[in-house]
């Protein structure tokens, strides 16, 4: 490839523009009293400002505008389907984190965003002819949204696997020529990065529902895109070891709580990240996670051009072996 890798400017716009816009939403946070405050399942202090997923889709649409009127880039319009979804994944988080939603509720916000993107964000390729794999898509869809909800659980945790995720979208585009929103892509890096910098421990803003709803469901676009264009084995391994580590959480997390008897919705202190901290701190968890999601990109890179499903089938499943074996080992960790 010559030259910059195309559209790449987009990252620095929607970093440099989520850097900018944090600390205003921290400050009208503040001012709405739009707060998180301390519990007993809550390791922060004293009260954090919420709206961080605010600065994040501000960023996301600011990157973008700036590359055109600045650089003059091409920057091809997002589907009806992605722009619904996007808002309505966003919407949803803002109001569970102002007055916590019935879980049924906030199921069918999941699902309306979804059905937003199977239907009007991929009106080609495989979900367009196949209707089995587009109700599959969808639960797809609200089980990542989840998985970044559930994954939210320590300061910079969702902010630090995002970008890297994306950067494996982008490699997955550029070296295998999948059919991925590079701009979306692109700005999902540069928007979380620059999110991270205020939200590394200790964090001084949090994501909140609607950060958390919002990244789940750019990844989730990403993903679909991706295997709509082109879908085969290989192409749902590359994917499914791309999402990994959000994955395994999710699965962990409601895994352990079905097995205690708690319910599945009602938040707690068990999560993985919780049960790392206690073993190497907030600072080595996020090394830990954010390693293994490199891992998990460059693997997923690699897989998308591997020709044999038996391999990919193969990778896939030793890679679930390993986390089932660090859950067990996980799983006994003390919670207190």
């Amino acid at each position: 490839m010559n030259g910059a890798p195309p559209l790449l400017e987009i990252a620095p716009f929607s970093f440099g523009a989520a850097l900018v816009l944090t600390p205003l939403v921290r400050a009208v946070a503040r001012a709405t009293g739009t707060l998180d405050h301390p519990d007993e399942r809550k390791p922060h202090p004293e009260p954090t400002p919420l709206l961080g997923g605010v600065a994040v889709a501000g960023a996301l649409a600011i990157g973008p505008l700036l590359a055109r009127v600045l650089t003059h880039a091409t920057v091809p319009a997002p589907a009806l389907g992605v722009v619904l979804g996007g808002v309505l994944s966003l919407v949803l988080g803002l109001v569970d984190d102002r007055r916590p939603m019935r879980p049924l509720g906030k199921l069918m916000g999941q699902l309306a965003a979804a059905l937003c993107l199977v239907t009007w964000g991929a009106a080609s390729g495989f979900m367009a002819n196949q209707p089995i794999l587009a109700v599959l898509a969808v639960i797809g869809v609200v089980a990542l949204l989840n998985a970044f909800n559930f994954l939210d659980a320590m300061d910079g945790i969702v902010s630090t696997v995002t970008p890297i995720t994306g950067l494996g979208f982008v490699a997955l585009a550029l070296v295998h020529g999948a059919g991925i929103d590079l701009a979306l892509a692109w700005g999902t890096v540069g928007a979380s990065a620059g999110f991270l910098v205020y939200n590394a421990p200790p964090a001084r803003i949090f994501l909140g529902d609607a950060g958390s709803h919002l990244l789940g469901f750019v990844l989730a676009v990403l993903s679909l895109q991706a295997l709509n264009s082109s879908f085969s084995i290989p192409h749902l391994a590359a994917v499914t070891t791309l999402m990994a580590y959000p994955l395994f959480d999710v699965i962990f997390v409601v895994t352990t709580r079905l097995a205690s008897g708690r319910a599945v919705h009602v938040g707690g202190v068990d999560h993985t990240t919780h049960r790392l901290g206690r073993i190497c701190g907030r600072w080595g968890t996020l090394a830990a996670i954010g390693g293994a999601t490199i891992g998990s990109a460059a693997l997923g890179t690699w897989l998308w051009g591997v020709e044999t499903d038996a391999i990919a089938v193969g990778v896939v499943a030793c890679l679930g072996l390993g986390y089932t074996l660090f859950g067990v080992w996980l799983g006994r960790t003390r919670l207190t």
